[in-house]
């Protein structure tokens, strides 16, 4: 089936998104969100820092996708996202010392117009940690809200803020970033079948009727072989690696490689 044509943003200002290939984490520890968003930083402008080649307004990284919202300055989109997929995907298979794709295919995107629809993706892109149960959104360390809402953070400060939302009181900015974004907003988003992820009593009922065990003592008993080979299977059904190496005891190195 061909491909459908990507929507031009007449704006030049896009909400895009990539995710891991095969249900993959691609951020595994502290140090890879921290260099996806130092990338973001280094990539926008030129080494001589007079041209720049996007902006970026808001971010979320999630396990295994993430969000932007960005614009086209010299480059397009589609170079743009070139670019920030090329630079992180070398680095993570580098670190973790394997090759090929780290995302699932190309990055999905959708135009913003107008500053209505500006308001509402915002809002998606903060509020994603907890619609993905991950994290309260107001307290994820890895996306754009403490620099919307002014607060301190490890992570290198890479949004361009628009000033209207830098005349909001801090109080103002987190009411507005916490209101509910409305289902018809119908913003992009990872594919459902991918994050419907099962809870840990989920993951360790089917590892035992996988393995036919009754405890993780039997589990971590059997052959090496088998035990990769179940937490393989496992990763294919939604569990992550962070959820399945909590459960076990397995380095996430292990099971990333799988």
């Amino acid at each position: 089936m061909a491909r459908k044509p990507r929507v031009r943003a007449r704006s030049g200002v896009y909400h895009v998104l990539m995710q891991g290939v095969r249900h993959r984490d691609i951020y595994i520890d502290d140090e890879d969100y921290r260099t996806f968003v130092e990338i973001l930083e280094r990539l926008q402008t030129a080494k001589d820092g007079e041209e720049r080649y996007f902006t970026v307004y808001a971010y979320c990284l999630l396990p295994d996708h993430f969000h932007l919202m960005l614009k086209e300055e010299t480059d397009t989109v589609s170079v743009t996202m070139g670019r920030i997929a090329a630079a992180y995907a070398h680095y993570f298979n580098d670190k973790y010392d394997r090759d090929g794709a780290i995302y699932r295919a190309r990055f999905a995107s959708e135009p913003v117009e107008n500053e209505e629809r500006w308001n509402t993706v915002l809002r998606h892109i903060s509020q994603a940690p907890e619609r993905m149960k991950v994290w309260d959104a107001e307290h994820y360390p890895y996306s754009s809200w403490h620099e919307y809402a002014g607060e301190e953070s490890e992570l290198p400060r890479i949004c361009e803020i628009p000033a209207n939302y830098q005349q909001m009181s801090r109080e103002d900015m987190v009411r507005m970033l916490s209101t509910p974004v409305p289902r018809q907003a119908a913003c992009i988003g990872p594919l459902t079948d991918e994050m419907r992820r099962p809870k840990d009593d989920q993951v360790l009922a089917i590892l035992y009727d996988m393995t036919k065990t009754t405890s993780m003592i039997e589990f971590l008993g059997l052959t090496r072989a088998e035990q990769l080979k179940t937490l393989a299977d496992l990763r294919k059904k939604g569990a992550s690696i962070r959820q399945l190496e909590k459960l076990t005891g397995i380095g996430r190195g292990v099971i990333q490689n799988l």
